[in-house]
């Protein structure tokens, strides 16, 4: 079986319906869930219940002067915003799905580094369930 790897440049990444694949570098989801461990007494070995999902959602990128007043109104947002994250070329042969989600931005940072340009980042926690809509076909 061949294998089709999907770089990580190719997808498109968007907050609160703003497209930031342009100005991002680094984007992680990360999903967990509550597992209870299920002991019985005279059983061999132990079961476990699968609960309450969650997660956490990061990137990060360089600073475009036209997206910084978007980054920072997505920060000071009272409620939770949008998020997709399409992983390669939609409808593709590297289409791997799109997660699609709300989170609240928890940290913002933006800071000079050493190359002379300004980073952008965020961390947030989801809010309800995230999707995954794997690839058509």
């Amino acid at each position: 079986m061949t294998m089709t790897f999907i770089p990580g440049y190719k997808a498109t990444v968007t907050l609160n319906n703003e497209d930031v694949s342009a100005i991002g570098n680094v984007v992680s989801l990360n999903l967990t869930r509550n597992v209870m461990v299920k002991n019985v007494f005279g059983a061999g070995s132990a079961n476990s219940l699968g609960g309450q999902r969650s997660g956490t959602f990061s990137a990060s990128g360089h600073v475009a002067a036209e997206k910084v007043a978007a980054l920072v109104a997505m920060f000071d947002s009272d409620t939770s915003i949008d998020f997709s994250i399409q992983i390669g070329d939609a409808s593709g042969p590297t289409d791997g799905g799109t997660y699609t989600g709300k989170c609240n931005i928890s940290s913002f940072t933006i800071e000079a580094n050493a190359d002379g340009e300004w980073d952008w980042s965020i961390q947030a926690t989801t809010d309800g369930a995230v999707e995954h809509t794997p690839p058509a076909g």
